[in-house]
């Protein structure tokens, strides 16, 4: 599934593959690990492989949330779900809808969340998928952050058990304007919220009804 935002003209940026805010940076630029996973990272990798399959074939069937709540005047999240994608761009202020998401379901049951997170001036973004299981633990999150803060696109890949601790976690940088390889170095990162079960999402409410 890919989301494409330009960020102030500069270029655009589809991202299919999206962070928890735990995973440590690699100063040389390429990945923490570059083994094949095995067991549970093994199983959980096979699993977020088949949630990506089913939400790139069932791609018009998700639900649609954002934050309308003001990202400039520190106003308290105010969530929404909106009917199309076109409802809601026309909710757009200049100033709000810097957290929005796609939720897809199988069964009844949430298993993938895909957020875009970004400042109000627009200067960074991040892209969230977050796969949940059946039981709705989240299993798997994955993350691409653009920030003009730096010059820098960071990725990260993040594994959980049931129980929510990390099994694995992965980090590469690239060159935010040619997206080649570069070391991570100094930048501002912006971590994304780590929801570690499906009821923690905050339009958890929303999705219920």
């Amino acid at each position: 599934m890919k989301r494409i935002l330009v960020m102030s003209g500069l270029f655009a940026v589809a991202i299919a593959l999206l962070v928890a805010s735990n995973s440590a940076i690699a100063q040389d630029g390429a990945s923490l690990s570059t083994s094949q996973p095995k067991g549970r990272v093994a199983d959980i990798e096979a699993y977020a492989n088949d949630i990506d399959a089913y939400v790139k074939s069932n791609a018009t069937r998700e639900r649609i949330f954002a934050n309308i709540a003001s990202g400039t005047k520190n106003a308290a999240a105010q969530w929404s779900e909106f009917k199309t994608d076109e409802e809601r761009k026309r909710a757009d202020t200049g100033d709000n809808l810097n957290e929005s998401a796609y939720v897809w379901t199988r069964d009844g049951k949430v298993i993938g969340t895909n957020f875009t997170f970004q400042s109000p001036s627009r200067d960074w973004a991040q892209f969230v998928m977050y796969y949940f299981r059946v039981n709705s633990t989240l299993a798997k999150s994955t993350s691409t952050l653009n920030t003009f803060n730096g010059g820098i696109t960071v990725i990260r890949q993040d594994y959980y058990d049931s129980k929510g601790m990390l099994l694995k976690g992965t980090t590469h940088c690239k060159d935010l304007k040619t997206q080649q390889p570069r070391p991570c170095g100094d930048f501002e990162d912006k971590p994304a919220p780590l929801y570690k079960s499906v009821n923690q999402l905050p339009f958890y409410g929303l999705l219920r009804k």
